[in-house]
């Protein structure tokens, strides 16, 4: 993923964990279009793009919006 290797490993984290949280109750077509291929810090918070061309904010906390 794009961006991927320039986060800190407080970053990096950030980005698994709140993934695999915002997949775990979607089904598998939701999950494809929902794939990050880019990822950004954006002040405390990360900015994600996914494959179906749609960002969100993934936040320490492991919220997303």
């Amino acid at each position: 993923m794009k961006g991927f290797n320039k986060l800190t490993k407080e970053q990096q984290d950030i980005l698994i964990r709140t993934n695999i949280k915002h997949k775990a109750g979607v089904g598998t077509d939701y999950k494809d279009g929902w794939t990050p291929v880019k990822v950004s810090p954006l002040g405390e918070n990360l900015k994600v793009v996914f494959k179906n061309g749609e960002w969100l904010h993934y936040t320490p906390s492991g919220q997303w919006y």
